[in-house]
C-alpha cells in the first residue's frame, strides 16, 4: 500500500468528534484573525471644521443636528449623520466613504425603536449614535464595546431608560431632540478622550459628506 493510501485509510478511522473539533478550532481561529483586522484602522480622525477644544466639537455636533431638523430625518439618522458631518472622513481616506443618503438609508429603519413601533426597541437616537461610534473608534471589539457602554449609560442616566417605548410613552416626541443631543455629544466625548479625533485640521468646506 502506498503512503498516500495508508494516510487516507488512517484518516478514515479518526473519530468524527476529533474532525469536528479541528473544524471548530479552525473556524474560531479564522474569526479571531478577521476580527484582529479592526486594529488596522487609523487611531486619529480629522474633524470637519477647525476646533480647538472638546466644547467646540460638541457645539459643532449640536449645530449639525439642528440643521437637519424639519427635513424628515428619523432619530437614528439624525444621530448618525450629525456625528459623521461633524467628524468628516477618516484620515487618509479618498473622498467620503458614505453619502448622506446612504447614511440615512442604513439608519432610518431604527427610528422609533425599530420601524416606528415605539415599543421594546432601543431608542433610535442612541442606536444611530452607536453606529457612528463604531465607524470612528479605533482599537478592538472589546474597546468599542466599552466606549459604547459609556454612551448607553449617559442616555440612561438622563432619561432613566433607553427603551423607546418608555420615553415615547411619557413624552411622545418632546424628549427626542434631547436624546439625540445627549447621545451624539457623548459619542464625540468618548472618541475625543480616546484620541480618535484630531483637532484643527480641516476647514468645513474641505470635507463634504
Amino acid at each position: 500500500m502506498k503512503k498516500g493510501d495508508l494516510l487516507i485509510a488512517l484518516l478514515g478511522f479518526l473519530p468524527a468528534q476529533a474532525q469536528a473539533a479541528d473544524i471548530k478550532a479552525d473556524t474560531v481561529r479564522l474569526a479571531t484573525d478577521n476580527d484582529s483586522l479592526r486594529r488596522a484602522f487609523p487611531s486619529v480622525f480629522q474633524a470637519v471644521s477647525r476646533h480647538s477644544s472638546l466644547d467646540s466639537l460638541k457645539a459643532e455636533a449640536k449645530r449639525q443636528l439642528e440643521s437637519r431638523y424639519g427635513q424628515h430625518y428619523g432619530c437614528a439618522s439624525l444621530s448618525l449623520t450629525a456625528i459623521c458631518a461633524t467628524l468628516g472622513v477618516p484620515q487618509g481616506a479618498q473622498g467620503p466613504l458614505f453619502t448622506e443618503k446612504q447614511l440615512r438609508g442604513m439608519s432610518d429603519s431604527f427610528s422609533g425603536g425599530i420601524g416606528h413601533t415605539f415599543g421594546e426597541g432601543t431608542c433610535g437616537a442612541l442606536t444611530g449614535a452607536i453606529m457612528a461610534l463604531g465607524y470612528y473608534a479605533s482599537g478592538d471589539k472589546k474597546h468599542h464595546q466599552e466606549m459604547a457602554a459609556k454612551v448607553f449609560e449617559a442616555l440612561k442616566k438622563q432619561e432613566g431608560t433607553v427603551k423607546c417605548g418608555d420615553i415615547y410613552g411619557k413624552y411622545h416626541f418632546d424628549r427626542c431632540d434631547g436624546c439625540n443631543l445627549c447621545a451624539i455629544q457623548k459619542v464625540i466625548e468618548v472618541l475625543y478622550n480616546n484620541g480618535d479625533i484630531e483637532l484643527s485640521t480641516v476647514r468645513f468646506e474641505d470635507v463634504k459628506i
